[in-house]
């Protein structure tokens, strides 16, 4: 029932999802095959469908938006201890980024975080096939395809020192990404477009992030096989934070690796043996959540939300 709601409450607005959620309805209500924007062949064919189908532009929200939310609600049921926090979580931070703005990206993101199972079993050739779906669907999914064998790795103490050292490395010559020639699904040109803006990273998300995996280095010892691949993507999301936090536009590939914080967050909550400092620190986390929920719906204006059902 809560997913249900919820899938309503998203799946029905309107005009909310600031300047995205216009491009994409005047990019929807376009005739059959037309591509102005150059948008990846699968989200041209799967807008083509909703329309074969008779499904307008609203409906064609909704739609995806009780596949966005049943998936969620599967993988945190899936890989996280506790489901429900995961889901608080998400819900304070990322939650209407993925599924009012970036629906394209969200799509890649979802079929991702279906893969991370085939890493975990070690079934390369359907993870191969997933990430090359998700690329048709958004070109940065092309990153994704070494996470089959650096994800499974366990860190040592002297392998964390060489990955940070590498990232302070690469900052400096973080540039260099935009001279790439990389002619899959176009990926220079789209880079090319972008290269002319110069923004950094938000650096409070950045500690955020870095305190996070500090903490989270206490307890990995402890995690399970499942819980270690999930946990290792804050470590390469820091990694890429770090390299690449001269240029906001590349750290957008970070919402690939979310999924580790909402699952990582309530793991070292878990494994807080003294139950006085684990009930503190699920209270500081509950009041930090309603500080970052109250930041999320104001920068997205979700005070304006309407719904096309009333």
């Amino acid at each position: 029932m809560p997913v249900f709601l919820l899938s309503i409450y998203t799946g029905t607005r309107i005009n909310v999802g600031g300047y995205d959620y216009h491009v994409y309805k005047y990019f929807y209500e376009l005739p059959y095959f037309q591509n102005p924007y150059g948008y990846e062949y699968f989200f041209i064919l799967l807008r083509d469908f909703s329309k074969f189908l008779g499904l307008n532009y609203n409906f064609f929200l909704l739609f995806l938006s009780f596949i966005f939310n049943f998936i969620i609600y599967k993988l945190f049921i899936s890989y996280s201890r506790y489901p429900t926090l995961s889901f608080l979580i998400y819900l304070s931070t990322f939650y209407y980024w993925h599924n009012f703005t970036i629906i394209r990206n969200f799509i890649a993101i979802i079929i991702f975080w279906i893969s991370l199972k085939y890493i975990i079993e070690r079934k390369i050739f359907i993870y191969i096939f997933l990430i090359t779906l998700a690329c048709f669907f958004h070109k940065t999914a092309i990153i994704l395809y070494p996470l089959y064998f650096l994800l499974n790795y366990r860190f040592t103490k002297k392998s964390l020192s060489f990955l940070f050292i590498l990232s302070l490395i690469i900052n400096p010559l973080s540039f260099i990404v935009f001279k790439l020639n990389i002619s899959f699904l176009g990926l220079s040109e789209r880079l090319n477009r972008y290269r002319h803006i110069i923004e950094h990273g938000n650096f409070y998300e950045f500690l955020e992030l870095l305190i996070f995996v500090t903490i989270l280095l206490f307890y990995f010892k402890n995690s399970t096989k499942k819980e270690s691949v999930l946990l290792n993507l804050n470590i390469f999301a820091l990694f890429i934070f770090i390299s690449f936090y001269r240029f906001a536009i590349i750290l957008r590939v970070l919402d690939y690796f979310r999924l580790g914080i909402f699952i990582g967050i309530p793991f070292i909550i878990f494994n807080i043996s003294n139950k006085y400092l684990k009930y503190l620190s699920f209270i500081i986390l509950c009041s930090y959540l309603v500080f970052k929920y109250y930041n999320t719906i104001t920068d997205y204006a979700i005070y304006n939300y309407q719904t096309w059902l009333i």
